[in-house]
Order: structure tokens, then C-alpha cells, then sequence
């Protein structure tokens, strides 16, 4: 049994950490080495917290496979075995995800549909006994990768830091021929919680940050028409629409946080 790396980017919530490792020791598949990139002092966000983690093991020969892991994802024991073995029998998978759960057991992610400007995901639970099947792009809150992938496409970009860098990951894995799939029989429970408070400019100014790059970067060709679940609905008006707004909102915040000082 070879070693799977698993990364967690970690942030405060000492609590969702502890119960996601207590949920990764009972997993069926016991060799496992655990990552816990800790940002609660640097918060350097979500995709470079997962690079470092993509870094430790992607390069190691002893290392096929590794999960990335929300510190709110909890496993079901047989979850990552099952993703394990899905990759080892798909050997153009690149990416196998979880569908993922509420603590009441509704499905909040069972595949991805449209990227841009944000996320939706599929809700619809799989029936039972499902097969596994290809999704556009995979959640970033649990999956694992293969090792293979990274280093034939390099790491998430780090020029989306908090969010859609999992969207642009699973794009860049397709155009290549890799599969993203869904393995309707692992399961974790991941809820889409609702924030506490008021958001936070600087968080949110991240976050437009990262949907215009997004857009920039893979809405000015064909290429992402032909991937994209919203592909054939797009057109450039549109496109230059969603990117004007973004930036508008981008401008406010940056006047917002100069002039709170």
C-alpha cells in the first residue's frame, strides 16, 4: 500500500481541523501522510497553502496519488480508498472527487456545471449504485490528484488565491486529456455554510481579483466554449459584460479599504 499525501489548508477553526483528522484516522486506507499548511498567522489563502502541500508530495516517487482536503471536509471511511481505486483503474483520471453532503445528508456538490463568473454545482443526488462520471470541473473543498498530473501541468495558479483556481486546475487537466470524475460512492460531508458577519472587503477584493483572472484568462477563446458546461451560452458581449462589472466592484472595494486606512 503506497503512500497517499493529503493537504489541508488550515485557518483558525482549531475545531473543523481536529474533527477532519479524526475522520482521516479512520480511514480505510491507512497509509496516509498528513499536511496541515497552517495560515492563521500568514493567511497566504487557499491556492498556495495547496501548493505547498502539492510541492512536498507531488515529487516524490513514492507518491501517486494525494488528496486536498477543506478543513470543514469530513471523509467517510471508505472515501478515499474508493477514490484511490477509481484512479488506479482510469489511468487518464486525473482528478476524483467525493459527492459532497450537508450534515442532514442533502448533496451540496455532485459534480460542477457553469465556472464563470461563479460556481454552481450539481445538487441532484446520483442514483443509487451510480457509475462514475466526468464532470467540467472539480470542487476544491476534497478531491485527490495524481501526482503525474502536477508535474506534467505544474501547480494550481497562483494568480487565483482564494477561489477558482480548482475550476482553472480541472481546465487545464481537460484541455490535456485528463479526465475530471466523480465517484458517486465516496462520499464527504461539506455543507455550503453561510458566512458569519458582514464580508470582508479585503477577502472579497481577493475574490473579484480571482474571477478576472479567471475570465481573462480563459474566456477569450474557443477552447473554454468547447470545455465549459455554460460554453455554448457565451458570447463575447456577455463575457465583456460579467468582466466590466467585476472590475467595477473590484474599483469600489480598493477605494473602500484606502479609505478605512
Amino acid at each position: 500500500m503506497k503512500k497517499i499525501g493529503v493537504v489541508i489548508p488550515f485557518f483558525r477553526a482549531r475545531e473543523k481541523l481536529e474533527r477532519c483528522l479524526a475522520h482521516l484516522r479512520q480511514q480505510t486506507y491507512a497509509n496516509l501522510d498528513i499536511f496541515v499548511r497552517d495560515n492563521s498567522q500568514d493567511n497566504i489563502y487557499f491556492t498556495a497553502a495547496v501548493n505547498e502541500g502539492l510541492k512536498r508530495f507531488c515529487y516524490d516517487p513514492q507518491v501517486d496519488f494525494v488528496a486536498v482536503l477543506n478543513q470543514d471536509a469530513y471523509l467517510a471511511p471508505d472515501a478515499i480508498a474508493l477514490l484511490h481505486d477509481h484512479l488506479q483503474a482510469q489511468p487518464r483520471c486525473g482528478i476524483a472527487c467525493p459527492v459532497q453532503q450537508g450534515s442532514d445528508g442533502a448533496v451540496s456538490w455532485a459534480g460542477s456545471l457553469q465556472a464563470f463568473p461563479s460556481g454552481r454545482h450539481r445538487t441532484d443526488p446520483p442514483a443509487p449504485g451510480a457509475a462514475p462520471f466526468e464532470t467540467p470541473w472539480a470542487n476544491g473543498a476534497a478531491f485527490v490528484v495524481r501526482t503525474e498530473l502536477v508535474r506534467e501541468i505544474g501547480l494550481l495558479d497562483r494568480n487565483m488565491r482564494f477561489i477558482c483556481s480548482d475550476a482553472d486546475f480541472s481546465f487545464s487537466a481537460r484541455a490535456r486529456g485528463w479526465s475530471v470524475d466523480v465517484v458517486p460512492d465516496a462520499r464527504c460531508e461539506h455543507g455550503l455554510s453561510a458566512s458569519a458577519g458582514p464580508p470582508d472587503p479585503q477577502l472579497t477584493l481577493v475574490m473579484v481579483n480571482d474571477i478576472l483572472h479567471f475570465g481573462r484568462k480563459w474566456l477569450s477563446g474557443d477552447l473554454y466554449k468547447g470545455l465549459a458546461f455554460e460554453g455554448p451560452s457565451l458570447t463575447r458581449t456577455g463575457i465583456r459584460q460579467d468582466i466590466e462589472k467585476h472590475e467595477r466592484v473590484r474599483d469600489l472595494l480598493e477605494r473602500q479599504i484606502r479609505n478605512a486606512g
